[in-house]
């Protein structure tokens, strides 16, 4: 098949992430992937098996399928010229959500909550299709240095400035505990993108002792997760919770909402699940965690078996199925 796909750009998020490894995973299996964004260069972060274009080509190939997942560059997606077409939701309650429902396209959601949420509200079919974590980046390392007597590490996503993802809640919980555990230290990550490339470590306040690490090449991600007891997870509105899935897939327990984890975190199996984002309850699930270290390791056995089953070749093979099916029923 030909398939294409559009961005609008490709610089490191999850959501690009996806489409970059979709591709790779759908070029192994002898499909031609093109993404289209505007400036048309590979990504600079990730290894991309497929073609890269500008959108100003658009119109000019036909293609089998196309793939879209950004509102803003819907105009561009209009021009695109293929058989069929799929939306496909990785976020929660954007204002154009309900009109793009409304348009002739087929549907896809990268979650079991987002898929539930568009077909519950705008009575149309949204076909699974979870996210991926690739195990050749995010895999389990033996840690190298030693700890101090009593210390607790707390990881989590450091884009602060993205209220939705709810680093203010984790930072919150860890305060209620450091009183009682001095050992307690906050790990945060993220990478500069963006025009104005802003720099979230500056937005980072807390009496907490702290790491932030930025800009990490994707070859020092394991390392990373490896430098923790917990991962913490407080988002709303997520389709699929990249890192959480990444920290189970580097054995680390989590921590997290349902937002975007309901495929793989499952409340006192795979992670401890708090209903809503809640510095108060985040604080006892991890207060749980360092009174009880069988339990860590527990949740971070189920956890990485879990995550397992949800590797980009296994979606790309949904995928290609979701495709032929679509394209037969034409």
């Amino acid at each position: 098949m030909k398939i294409a796909a559009l961005l609008p750009h490709v610089e490191i998020y999850g959501g690009v992430r996806r489409y970059l490894e979709i591709g790779n995973a759908l070029a192994r299996r002898g499909h031609r992937f093109v993404l289209h964004h505007p400036t048309g260069e590979k990504p600079g972060w990730l290894e991309f098996l497929g073609e890269t274009k500008t959108f100003s080509g658009l119109g000019e190939e036909s293609f089998d399928i196309g793939l879209c997942s950004e509102y803003s560059i819907l105009p561009q997606f209009d021009r695109l010229n293929s058989r069929a077409k799929f939306f496909y939701f990785v976020l929660e309650g954007h204002k154009k959500e309900k009109e793009t429902a409304q348009r002739e396209f087929h549907f896809l959601g990268n979650s079991e909550g987002i898929c539930r949420r568009i077909e519950r509200r705008y009575g149309v079919s949204c076909l699974r299709a979870p996210g991926g974590v690739n195990p050749e980046i995010f895999h389990p390392l033996e840690r190298g240095e030693k700890r101090s007597p009593g210390e607790f590490r707390v990881l989590s996503y450091g884009r602060i400035y993205k209220r939705r993802k709810g680093i203010l809640h984790v930072i919150r919980a860890a305060e209620r505990l450091g009183g009682r555990y001095p050992g307690l230290r906050l790990i945060f990550f993220d990478s500069r993108v963006g025009g104005n490339r802003l720099d979230p470590r500056s937005l980072i306040r807390t009496r907490i002792p702290c790491d932030f690490f930025l800009d990490l090449p994707q070859s020092r991600m394991s390392w990373l997760f490896s430098q923790a007891d917990v991962f913490v997870s407080s988002e709303r509105r997520a389709g699929w919770a990249n890192t959480a899935a990444e920290a189970m897939a580097c054995r680390v327990p989590v921590v997290c909402t349902p937002s975007g984890t309901r495929d793989f975190a499952f409340p006192g199996r795979t992670a401890l699940v708090v209903p809503f984002p809640s510095a108060y309850l985040l604080s006892r699930r991890i207060d749980r965690l360092i009174k009880d270290p069988e339990l860590c390791h527990r949740l971070a056995q189920a956890g990485y078996e879990k995550i397992r089953e949800f590797t980009w070749e296994a979606l790309a093979v949904r995928l290609e199925a979701f495709f032929r099916e679509k394209l037969r029923n034409r």
